[in-house]
């Protein structure tokens, strides 16, 4: 069996757990278990993050130094995810972040039940997010290139891995948050969208719901064209307002409503003119009525009505001429 539990139970103690002297163990003489000295757990902890404090502040060399050393104090963690994860936060100290999200992404496929798992996905997120920020990736050696996708990537990556874990889900609302900022806002529903299936209910479901309304809402570009997105925006903000009351108010979701219907009402107008112009009445005709009936208080539907007005009376008058004109004179 392998042994690993190390690190894992130092941290219960760092939590708050257990005293660090009932829990705390470390492999003696490659044969047994024996209980480490709280004041040894302490040491270990504050060689830990001396080490990646200063993978964080970019002294390379000074971080080499400190994980040697913790790795000849404690040669029960020296294994072979220990040197993948030294080796990565390296890579990460001199700001090499397209390799060393490799790295740590060897780690976490190679081996998923390493003491380093999360500390490598932490590092990873700090990666994706800096991605997602703006910061760009070296391609081929020479072209620097934004990486969003990259980012992205990573974060679905972290979200797969760590299932339901808070860096899980905020790996997706980064994602989601930043498609938003970057005017992305149909990539941005599609990642809320996934958020929502994961986590349906709670907060995340909460948040997830409106998030969808409002990409939906933020990606209708008025009224030439398709308005598919603006009936399911209204759907999803309909949907919070009855789950969720208060906060809607709060939100202001029943103007946002009224405002999505009154852009409905002007985009049928604006297919009903359309078809006015082509001289297909009958269509016209059906799509005038079609705005006074669905939204009877709208400035779209008084304008509809009139029009509609003028058209069936144009009708009126072309059947009428038909009527009268003299077909028999002609032939004679």
């Amino acid at each position: 069996m392998r042994i690993k539990g190390f690190i894992i139970l130092i941290g219960f103690f760092a939590a708050g757990g257990l005293n660090a002297a009932e829990q705390t163990w470390h492999l003696k003489d490659g044969q047994k278990w024996q209980p480490v000295k709280q004041e040894q757990g302490s040491d270990f902890l504050l060689a830990v993050a001396d080490a990646k404090q200063l993978v964080s502040s970019g002294k390379t060399s000074k971080a080499k130094k400190a994980f040697a050393k913790i790795k000849k104090d404690y040669p029960q963690i020296a294994t072979a995810d220990y040197d993948v994860y030294v080796k990565a936060e390296i890579l990460y100290s001199k700001r090499k972040y397209d390799t060393a999200a490799l790295t740590y992404q060897k780690l976490t496929e190679d081996f998923p039940e390493s003491q380093f798992f999360q500390a490598a996905l932490e590092r990873q997120y700090q990666i994706a997010t800096a991605y997602l920020n703006g910061r760009k990736r070296t391609v081929l050696g020479v072209f620097k290139l934004k990486a969003y996708e990259e980012g992205a990537e990573l974060m679905g990556g972290i979200a797969d891995k760590a299932g339901d874990a808070p860096i899980a889900k905020n790996a997706l609302l980064t994602v989601a948050r930043s498609n938003e900022k970057r005017g992305e806002y149909y990539e941005a529903y599609m990642m809320w969208s996934d958020i929502s299936d994961r986590w349906p209910t709670g907060q995340m479901g909460k948040d997830s719901l409106l998030g969808m309304a409002r990409s939906l809402e933020n990606d209708y570009r008025g009224p030439k064209f398709d308005s598919k997105v603006l009936e399911s925006s209204k759907s999803y903000y309909e949907q919070y307002q009855d789950r969720y009351e208060a906060s809607a108010s709060q939100l202001q979701i029943p103007k946002k409503i009224i405002k999505i219907d009154k852009e409905l009402a002007e985009k049928e107008l604006t297919v009903a003119d359309y078809y006015a112009r082509t001289e297909s009445y009958k269509a016209a005709d059906i799509y005038y009525q079609k705005i006074i009936d669905d939204w009877p208080d709208s400035e779209a539907a008084k304008t509809a009505l009139a029009k509609k007005t003028a058209l069936d009376e144009k009708l009126s008058k072309m059947q009428s001429k038909k009527k009268k004109f003299n077909w028999k004179g002609i032939l004679l």
